[in-house]
């Protein structure tokens, strides 16, 4: 671990400390074990806030209460698969699960967080102390210690101090991130080899994106496709729609239901 990266995170949270404590945002995933440790290490005030999305990996919560006392669980009013019924799959650019599920304990405040700059080029430019643009945030800012961390520094960290990380990281999982089952900020293979690994939670959203399909009879999804099946065939695959109706057309029988049974759902029991 480079003494100097870690040195001047903890320096840099020090920096931050206001009047107020600073809000933490957890996720369980590696690199919010990290900043935890690093707010408790400088001493500062803060408050660490797990938001419930409903749709984290099974087990997170009671790992967080093992491990992180310390971290505040928040529940929502409504799960994601609840939204999902009322508003459709979430995408790329209408993300309404992060607003409504993770964001919303962060509006108007300063966060610590375990955003890093390696993760996405989206990222590469952030600034240590980050404002956030987005009108309904109202003026927040995203406090980012280990933005220059790489991947290494993290592990090699969590390593040094023996820190309880969760075991979706390792064999038989070796997820490479820990967070939403299927986000959609997630590639496409990568979203299916989580649903794959969670089918339990594949299956809740083919319900509820069924029942909003009968609920929303002109929309996109009603006019083209004939149940949940073929609609969460259509979100998990990067395939143009004039492309799915053509293999719905063509020699070979096409089913959905047949191919989201067979290689996502195969494993529940």
């Amino acid at each position: 671990m480079n003494k100097t990266k870690e040195q001047q995170a903890i320096g840099f949270l020090r920096s931050m400390e206001c009047d107020h404590p600073l809000n933490l945002g957890f996720s369980g995933g590696k690199d919010s074990v990290v900043i935890l440790d690093l707010a408790e290490r400088a001493g500062i005030k803060y408050n660490a806030i797990y938001a419930n999305t409903t749709v984290d990996p099974p087990g997170t919560i009671s790992f967080i209460k093992k491990n992180y006392s310390q971290v505040q669980i928040m529940h929502p009013e409504k799960s994601f698969f609840k939204l999902v019924e009322e508003k459709g799959f979430p995408s790329r650019l209408r993300r309404f699960c992060c607003e409504e599920l993770k964001e919303r304990y962060g509006i108007g405040k300063r966060s610590i967080e375990g955003m890093r700059a390696a993760e996405s080029r989206n990222r590469k430019d952030y600034e240590p102390e980050q404002c956030d643009t987005r009108k309904w945030m109202k003026g927040a800012k995203h406090i980012l210690s280990i933005l220059t961390w790489t991947e290494e520094d993290v592990w090699s960290y969590i390593r040094k101090y023996g820190l309880p990380y969760s075991k979706y990281y390792d064999a038989p999982y070796n997820l490479s991130r820990h967070g939403c089952v299927g986000c959609p900020l997630c590639n496409y293979k990568q979203m299916q080899l989580e649903f794959k690994m969670f089918p339990g939670y594949a299956q809740s959203v083919i319900i509820a994106v069924e029942r909003y399909m009968n609920t929303h009879p002109n929309g996109f999804l009603a006019r083209n496709f004939a149940d949940g099946y073929e609609a969460f065939y259509y979100y998990i695959n990067e395939i143009p729609i004039a492309d799915f109706h053509e293999q719905k057309k063509g020699l070979f029988r096409f089913s959905a239901r047949e191919i989201i049974r067979r290689e996502i759902l195969n494993q529940l029991t």
